[in-house]
């Protein structure tokens, strides 16, 4: 039933039944001669129908108030369902974006695993070679070289290394040995002579020449790579080395150096023809 008829029926057809009926009986009291208490009657009911009609008043007044409440309450559960729905848009963009970010991962590591199928052997031939350029290179801190390449090997079979820190340190060790070309280095070691293994000092110039000399500074040698064996150099000439070795030290300042060189297989095959 709608408000209108609610209030068409509750109120005002009581108050004009009401009514009519008190026109009635006013105007038929000089026919009917009512007494007195038919009037009081009358206006008892009219009285009784207005407070009837005041009370349906105030239900229909509090029927409106929560008739608004239950619309301000539609209007903000109207407004949650629209953020509820927006933000179910916003969320479902991000679980597709989600979604392609993770099959491009999956094919990023599929591809990671093709390259690591190919990397490895790569490796492995890497420090191959680097062991045959140390065996072959003049023998300059050999144990410290060959224990670089052992390690190296070793860390090929490390399961809980990752190819990219194996490919690192390959790397670092090609470097190391690379710098050995740019640089002038005196170090003690030991060499075997006629007279057994001495205490002496090296000098490497770069990768172009190996020296040592004997404490004293009288004996020294130069490593003959052709011949794999030292050639005994003389006195003027240890004495060029020694200065060499306290320029490498940073004892003196640099100067011009006059040492014999190793010369080159073809250099030594064309001066043997030329004799």
């Amino acid at each position: 039933m709608s408000l209108y008829r609610y209030l068409l029926k509750s109120v005002v057809a009581p108050v004009f039944m009401a009514t009519t009926v008190f026109i009635s009986l006013l105007f038929g009291l000089p026919k009917a001669h009512a007494s007195e208490t038919a009037v009081d009657q009358s206006i008892n009911a009219v009285q009784q129908v207005h407070r009837s009609g005041a009370e349906n008043q105030l239900k229909v007044d509090d029927l409106s108030v929560e008739s608004r409440a239950l619309y301000q309450e539609y209007q903000q559960v109207l407004r949650q369902a629209e953020t509820t729905e927006a933000y179910n848009r916003q969320l479902s963009r991000l679980i597709d974006s989600q979604q392609e970010e993770l099959t491009s991962m999956d094919r990023q590591i599929q591809s990671l695993e093709d390259t690591d199928r190919s990397l490895l052997p790569m490796l492995v031939r890497m420090v191959s070679t680097l062991e045959q350029f140390v065996a072959q290179d003049q023998p300059f801190l050999l144990d410290e070289r060959q224990q670089r390449v052992a390690r190296l090997q070793t860390l090929l079979d490390r399961a809980d290394v990752s190819l990219a820190e194996k490919y690192r340190l390959i790397l670092q060790a090609y470097q190391v040995e690379a710098d050995y070309g740019r640089s002038l280095e005196a170090y003690e070691g030991e060499v075997s002579t006629e007279a057994g293994q001495r205490r002496v000092t090296f000098l490497r110039l770069g990768r172009v020449a190996l020296y040592y000399q004997s404490a004293n500074g009288k004996t020294g040698g130069l490593w003959l790579p052709d011949a794999q064996q030292w050639q005994a150099l003389d006195g003027d000439e240890n004495r060029v080395l020694k200065n060499a070795i306290a320029m490498a030290r940073q004892q003196i300042v640099p100067e011009l150096l006059n040492l014999p060189l190793p010369l080159p297989s073809a250099v030594s095959v064309s001066t043997e023809g030329d004799a």
